[in-house]
């Protein structure tokens, strides 16, 4: 056992309220001692409930399980963050790093490799990685591939039930993938299973499963007998529409998945030897 037990998560969005669910089942267990989610105090004063939260950006709500001390902090105000994690041992974090006096911590990877990242997106994430090396603060790094569950959705142009989706290049490459909950069940099986030394400093890469986009759809709809109007986006098209808009989150997603390496990727899968993760058919929407 690595011998962490005391978690805080930053935030209860679309990954983290999965990570919160599975500590608290670890800890009901009793294999995790005590689950601290810390949101700003403006997403917990919206709401009116103890345990209630308001995503800023979107409207949504979520509702974090009382078995977890929510904590508001001010994410500016490093003494408020310290405070808000005296007794814990492991920080899983969206926020950039800070000396918060926690044993380790683990940034919003939860995506691709993004080790040498110069550019776009993924750089800001190969910056914090940096920052963490400067500060001397033990890290663990999780990539997952894309979200199985997460990813088939309009604004991704790929609303399987809707008949009609895109996907940029040909769609032959072969895209790893795992769901929320499995990628929440992997995180805190090891991060309280494995031995400290094993955890300092390194990263981790696991895949729930590995399909091309045609896969993908033809397995749709074989499932389902629903047939799709699948639209291919050259890469010419997408390198103009990210020379318009560097900022188009679908069409960057779109250029990764093109441009996505094929060679074939080892994975730490058998770090948890009952893992046993779901497949991306198992988790598209079928309505």
């Amino acid at each position: 056992m690595s011998g962490y037990k005391n978690f805080a998560v930053v935030g209860a969005g679309s990954i983290g309220s999965f990570i919160i669910r599975q500590l608290l089942t670890d800890k009901a267990a009793g294999t995790v001692k005590e689950v601290v989610v810390l949101t700003r105090q403006a997403s917990l004063a919206s709401t009116g409930q103890t345990h209630s939260l308001i995503d800023l950006s979107q409207g949504s709500k979520t509702t974090v399980d009382p078995a977890a001390k929510l904590i508001p902090v001010d994410y500016s105000d490093k003494e408020s963050i310290k405070t808000a994690l005296v007794g814990v041992d492991v920080v899983i974090s969206t926020i950039a790093p800070a000396e918060v006096g926690v044993k380790l911590f683990v940034p919003s990877e939860f995506g691709r490799p993004t080790q040498g990242e110069a550019e776009g997106y993924l750089a800001d994430k190969g910056q914090i990685q940096e920052q963490l090396k400067a500060i001397g603060l033990p890290y663990a790094l999780f990539y997952t591939g894309g979200f199985a569950d997460y990813l088939f959705v309009p604004f991704l142009d790929l609303d399987v039930t809707s008949g009609k989706v895109s996907i940029g290049g040909d769609g032959s490459k072969p895209i790893p993938f795992t769901s929320r909950l499995d990628i929440a069940r992997y995180i805190s099986y090891v991060l309280t299973h494995l031995p400290v030394d094993q955890l300092e400093n390194r990263s981790f890469t696991i895949t729930g499963d590995t399909k091309s986009f045609n896969e993908i759809f033809k397995g749709y709809q074989e499932k389902t007998g629903k047939k799709l109007e699948v639209t291919y986006i050259p890469v010419s098209e997408l390198d103009a529409r990210l020379a318009s808009n560097p900022r188009d989150i679908p069409t960057y997603v779109h250029k990764l998945w093109a441009a996505w390496d094929e060679s074939p990727m080892k994975t730490d899968n058998h770090l948890y030897p009952e893992w046993n993760p779901s497949s991306v058919l198992d988790n598209l929407p079928v309505a």
